[in-house]
């Protein structure tokens, strides 16, 4: 990237960086560690254009999404579906995100459109976090 002056690095995170969660401690931190990382690296290489954002993950409709409410509901004694639809309950939008979405976003930060857009931390969650 530096020999090219031009490059494009995207960091996949969490909304957990900005509202830490209980129950994931170690996550929080290195998690919080890296956009700290990102923030550093991208005025280190901007001079070779080089960009440098993360993406702050909210729900999406994943396997893994699928695996923890699956995993939540036999916890609880519950339905999946229930499991679910509390988890779009807890988004102002009232769903869980589609991948193509997020795929959507990182695209455009890959592209030349997003040249001057660097050293950010972009949520895609669906308005999920409360704090700025």
């Amino acid at each position: 990237m530096i020999k090219n002056k031009w490059g494009r690095i995207i960091n996949v995170a969490s909304v957990s960086v900005k509202e830490p969660l209980p129950y994931l401690a170690l996550s929080n931190s290195i998690r919080a560690a890296v956009v700290t990382w990102a923030k550093t690296l991208a005025s280190d290489v901007g001079k070779y254009r080089i960009t440098v954002n993360n993406l702050l993950t909210g729900y999406f409709d994943t396997d893994r999404i699928a695996q923890l409410n699956a995993k939540k509901a036999e916890q609880m004694d519950i339905p999946e579906s229930q499991v679910r639809t509390e988890m779009e309950q807890k988004v102002p939008l009232q769903r869980i995100g589609d991948p193509l979405e997020y795929g959507y976003l990182a695209t455009f930060l890959a592209s030349d459109k997003a040249a001057f857009i660097s050293g950010t931390n972009i949520p895609i969650d669906g308005g999920l976090l409360k704090s700025l």
